[in-house]
């Protein structure tokens, strides 16, 4: 979605569903949602920076649904319209209204499905990862082959490396990895592959 090609998902478990990351072009995702035959309960961005955010708003309002957000990425949404002109120099308009905050180790339901909420900081200080049934959704924390940039206010190297190394790559290798961008992997394969926090960093180290 958008100009920055931010992945959205509707995760969907018997009917009901949840919105995740929708960055931009809003009514395409009412029309997938309509395809699909599925009734959204929430709306989830995994950190606030605009490219993931920018479909929220009119998303919120079309659908009368919460928007979720790790309460230590509130002051990045709050000025995202200032930061998408300083580092973009683009115009946005004004940050959705958030309904409630996601909180680590806490739960969102989605039919018989309980999706787990990890705080995984340092691309953003509220970086959030969702936890399911054999997939995580990543955000921009970790990509395939590829993690975050950490060079924009509130982003953090060595926090984020520590974030994936002590939460992430705890579970287990066939863990399905969706990411904020690009194409999906897997925890095993970034464990093994990745050249910044995986076997290959440490080899190239040594």
């Amino acid at each position: 979605m958008g100009r920055l090609a931010t992945n959205c998902y509707v995760l969907e478990n018997e009917g009901v569903a949840i919105i995740v990351d929708p960055g931009d072009d809003p009514e395409r995702i009412l029309r997938f949602i309509k395809d699909i035959k599925t009734k959204p309960s929430a709306i989830v961005a995994t950190h606030a920076h605009f490219d993931h955010v920018l479909g929220v708003d009119h998303l919120r309002r079309v659908l009368r649904i919460p928007f979720l957000l790790h309460r230590e990425d509130l002051p990045i949404l709050e000025s995202m319209q200032n930061r998408a002109r300083h580092f973009v120099g683009i115009e946005v308009p004004k940050p959705p209204k958030v309904d409630g905050f996601l909180e680590d180790g806490k739960g969102l339901r989605l039919g018989s499905e309980t999706v787990k909420v990890l705080h995984t900081p340092g691309h953003s200080p509220g970086s959030i990862t969702l936890y399911g049934n054999g997939y995580v959704m990543t955000g921009d924390a970790l990509f395939n082959q590829s993690i975050g940039r950490t060079d924009l206010p509130g982003g953090d190297f060595d926090t984020l490396v520590r974030s994936i190394k002590e939460r992430l790559f705890m579970l287990e290798d066939e863990t399905i990895v969706y990411p904020g961008h690009g194409p999906e992997t897997s925890i095993g394969d970034e464990k093994l592959a990745n050249p910044f926090v995986g076997k290959a960093a440490r080899l190239q180290v040594g």
